[in-house]
């Protein structure tokens, strides 16, 4: 029997949940200890800021420490300027009235750097489940049109799948969602920060069986 495998998308902007707030401290000193002890100062600086902002403990997580020789370019020359040490956290939020004190503190107080924010939906959010459905109608609509063209009448369907579909053999119907979101920018200093909307996607694949 004959099939037909289309790929149905859809695409929706919702409002975000939450916001993914990633700060960095970076401290050259003369020495490997010296900047390391300096950046764990700061880091405790900044955990302080966060402290008294209200946010938890659990709501952010320390990224890494490294520390490194440094040079610089100099008439022609390479030149060892000491050792930088760095380290970051992420922070997540669910008010986004925290974010706009958070990156005032964290650059003034603390000295950090703001690296980004990035704004996410929520997994068991209801637009996930309703772009699965506005997809598979889309895959539907996508393969009747192939078929009609063609002087040809769909029949069942036969396998969805988040996946591609290949040609032959195919595993057990895999129907899990797929989707992913875009990423917005915020820019520091006083502001008042907002995430608009983010785009979610979704796509689902679908072999029907042409009669």
């Amino acid at each position: 029997m004959s099939s037909v495998i289309v790929c149905g998308s859809a695409r929706r902007f919702v409002q975000p949940e939450r916001a993914i707030v990633s700060l960095g401290l970076s401290v050259l000193a003369v020495d490997a200890p010296a900047a390391l002890d300096q950046v764990s100062a700061r880091s405790q600086v900044l955990a302080g800021v966060l402290d008294g902002l209200g946010i938890q403990r659990s709501d952010w997580v320390t990224d890494g420490v490294s520390v490194a020789e440094e040079y610089e370019w100099r008439k022609d020359a390479n030149v060892f300027v000491g050792h930088r040490a760095t380290t970051g956290i992420t922070v997540t939020l669910g008010d986004p009235d925290q974010i706009a004190p958070l990156l005032r503190e964290a650059v003034g107080t603390a000295q950090g750097q703001v690296r980004g924010i990035t704004w996410q939906v929520d997994a068991n959010n209801p637009a996930h489940h309703d772009l699965l459905g506005e997809a598979a109608r889309d895959a539907r609509s996508r393969a009747t049109a192939y078929v009609q063209a063609l002087g040809l009448t769909l029949g069942a369907v036969e396998l969805i799948s988040e996946a591609p579909i290949s040609v032959g053999p195919t595993p057990v119907a895999d129907i899990a969602p797929m989707a992913r979101s875009m990423k917005a920018s915020a820019s520091t200093a006083e502001m008042s920060v907002s995430g608009g909307q983010i785009e979610l996607a979704t796509e689902v694949h679908v072999r029907f069986a042409v009669l």
